[in-house]
């Protein structure tokens, strides 16, 4: 089984196999990310669902990516380091934030959101598939 990641290149069959719950690519949005041609796959633990994300700019100060949840999705606890800010808009479906505060923010289509540096969160998908941007400014350092 291929293992996702930003280094991995995976089979057109693997790729379609880790997306075939998820919801469809908007067409104007990633016409040129196709199970053939796309490279920039990454996967992360979820507690609960299914989650990925393609690559859309990687770049020294800053990335993009374009992020595909299934319906019911359960993130894991994390925090995206100590220099790293993230903002989120949710492009299709629902998503709510759960801050390590306890504070909760919920995100429709067009709704954005800034999780600020070094905070702990989760978020958790509804009952319809979701999907988001995220970009992290600057780039997290792995």
């Amino acid at each position: 089984m291929c293992h996702l990641n930003l280094k991995t290149m995976c089979t057109t069959d693997e790729i379609r196999e880790r997306l075939k719950d998820l919801p469809e690519v908007p067409n104007h949005l990633m016409s040129f990310a196709t199970p053939e041609v796309f490279h920039g796959i990454v996967e992360w633990e979820v507690k609960k669902g299914k989650m990925i994300a393609f690559t859309l700019l990687d770049h020294n100060n800053c990335e993009v990516f374009h992020t595909r949840f299934s319906k019911n999705t359960e993130l894991q606890w994390h925090s995206h380091g100590n220099e790293s800010e993230q903002v989120i808009v949710c492009l299709e479906g629902s998503i709510t934030f759960i801050f390590e505060n306890g504070t909760k923010f919920h995100l429709n289509e067009k709704d954005k959101c800034l999780i600020p540096k070094e905070v702990q969160h989760t978020a958790i998908v509804g009952d319809k598939p979701c999907q988001i941007l995220a970009l992290t400014i600057p780039k997290e350092k792995r």
